[in-house]
């Protein structure tokens, strides 16, 4: 249960989350909890809300849910599509679907991605979170910096990412900045699964933040993060205020990761995963208090 995705709808809020095959490829699947109590499981379908993508597909070998938004009544869900590769494990860009029957089904906008690789950046584009704002739509993202090789033929390449903002007049095509938005610690830092909050004129940022060694239920696994703008361009890191880390023991005591912040109401929840990116299940923890004043 990876990457969950959450929107309120009526008496429940609907979870889209990224589930595998026996193949082991992703696709995705939902879960409806209470409105009023979001640890309370009102229904879970396993089997994919959309349709397996053909041959060749930017995603015939997954899709993940990213992000969801409401475009008059139909429902917009961003996702990420994954192909595999021969000399690094995988490649993802990002695809858009759409639902007419409040999630319950999904069917692709486009057989391509609307977001790929492009000469500013060569490496993938994916994970977004999607946000209408005013006339705008935007868009933080995960961009590619590249893949660090192993020393060790028996291990894999690892995946390096940031950051980073694109705007749209119609949520399809996007005009990006190619510019990170969120300061790395160090070189080997990967950042992904954004989320945005826009309150009382200030944009607040959850993430995913991880090293590129032992991060794996070790000590550089993921952690949640949390970053503040003015005008959701530039962003300042301020990791100790995201109120959230991991347990002492269980199921979140070694990693924390893929957040997602829905509003419901006054509160604002916040949907996770934990150990072992999702394997362990999903988590729904509660903001109190007031939000972060920078």
């Amino acid at each position: 249960m990876q990457g969950p995705v959450a929107v309120a709808m009526g008496d429940r809020i609907r979870i889209f989350f990224a589930a595998r095959n026996r193949e082991g490829k992703s696709y995705p699947a939902r879960l409806d909890v209470a409105l009023d109590d979001p640890t309370r499981v009102i229904d879970l379908h396993t089997r994919s809300i959309l349709e397996p993508a053909p041959t060749g597909a930017f995603d015939d070998d997954g899709a993940m849910p990213a992000c969801a938004i409401w475009h008059g009544q139909d429902l917009w869900m961003y996702y990420s599509g994954w192909n595999r590769r021969v000399t690094v494990p995988y490649h993802n860009t990002t695809g858009l679907a759409i639902s007419q029957d409040l999630g319950l089904s999904f069917k692709r906008a486009f057989e391509g991605p609307l977001l790929d690789r492009t000469p500013l950046e060569p490496w993938m584009a994916v994970t977004p979170w999607v946000m209408r704002d005013g006339a705008r739509w935007r868009m933080w993202y995960v961009s590619g910096l590249g893949w660090l090789m192993p020393l060790k033929a028996s291990e894999r390449a690892e995946a390096i990412y940031t950051l980073r903002y694109a705007e749209s007049p119609d949520g399809i095509d996007w005009r990006r900045d190619a510019r990170d938005i969120v300061e790395r610690r160090h070189d080997g830092e990967a950042i992904a699964r954004p989320c945005v909050v826009k309150h009382e004129g200030a944009y607040h940022m959850w993430y995913s933040f991880r090293d590129s060694e032992d991060f794996r239920d070790g000590a550089g696994s993921y952690r949640i993060g949390y970053a503040q703008s003015a005008d959701g361009r530039t962003w300042r890191r301020a990791d100790a205020l995201a109120g959230i880390d991991v347990s002492d023991q269980g199921w979140d005591s070694h990693m924390m990761c893929y957040p997602y912040v829905v509003r419901v109401g006054d509160r604002l929840y916040m949907f996770y995963n934990g150990n072992s990116f999702g394997q362990s299940g999903i988590g729904c923890a509660v903001w109190n208090g007031p939000l972060p004043r920078l």
